[in-house]
């Protein structure tokens, strides 16, 4: 074990981590096997509202910066480490994502096709460039559905619109910042960031309305955010 999992504070630390690899093993061998094959689509839940989303296992999805900032908050962390049935479900989500891409990529783009309002990741974020390229395929195939993205991959989404490549314009991409860490943005897109205290929020900040559902109904904050906005969350 390496001294920076060591030091690592937060829900970010051995013991979770080990959880969430073990779990993520156990998933890989069901999908190698056949035996569990199906995608976790959640429908709803009490900060989402009406909005289906797929999620993957923290930590083991997500950037080596998150252990450094969001990932000693991390709520998806928290809820996934306190209940092993959602944690399973992570971890067949990303197993699925990495070794049968077919049957996964099915079930979200159906998922998409019977809803209005979809997110990727309450838990995760992007995987790779190939797993990027399926996403914005998603939303190609489905211009009738709003779909709402964050992530700290900068790298992949800046290597992507480097080539001359667009977002579509259904999918509502956001740079994720913290107080430590402002996102890569040549492309100057959408960001969040996060206040604990009403004297931390700037001017030219738009506060989350805490319910992604309302928000998409109203076509407001995160869902309508455009170059050089940076959407704000109470850090809780």
């Amino acid at each position: 074990m390496s001294e920076k999992r060591k030091n690592v504070n937060g829900f970010y630390n051995d013991n979770v981590i080990d959880k969430f690899l073990e779990a993520y093993k156990t998933a890989k061998e069901a999908v190698l096997n056949g035996s569990d094959l199906v995608v976790r689509i959640s429908n709803k839940n009490s900060k989402m509202g009406d909005v289906a989303s797929v999620s993957l296992v923290p930590f083991l999805s997500c950037p080596s910066c998150c252990s450094k900032t969001c990932g000693k908050k991390c709520y998806a962390a928290k809820i996934a480490n306190l209940r092993p049935t959602v944690l399973y479900s992570y971890a067949i989500n990303q197993a699925l994502a990495m070794y049968r891409p077919d049957i996964f990529w099915a079930s979200v783009d159906l998922a998409c096709k019977a809803v209005r309002y979809f997110r990727f990741h309450v838990s995760g974020d992007i995987l790779n460039r190939d797993y990027f390229n399926h996403v914005v395929e998603t939303a190609v195939n489905n211009p009738h559905t709003e779909i709402l993205i964050f992530t700290k991959r900068y790298d992949i989404v800046n290597g992507y619109l480097s080539e001359g490549k667009e977002i579509p314009s259904n999918l509502h991409l956001l740079f994720s910042g913290w107080e430590n860490l402002k996102p890569e943005n040549p492309y100057n897109l959408p960001e969040t960031n996060i206040f604990k205290t009403e004297s931390e929020i700037r001017d030219n900040w738009k506060i989350c309305g805490g319910n992604c559902f309302n928000c998409a109904c109203r076509g407001v904050g995160c869902w309508q955010a455009e170059k050089g906005d940076t959407i704000a969350f109470k850090l809780h």
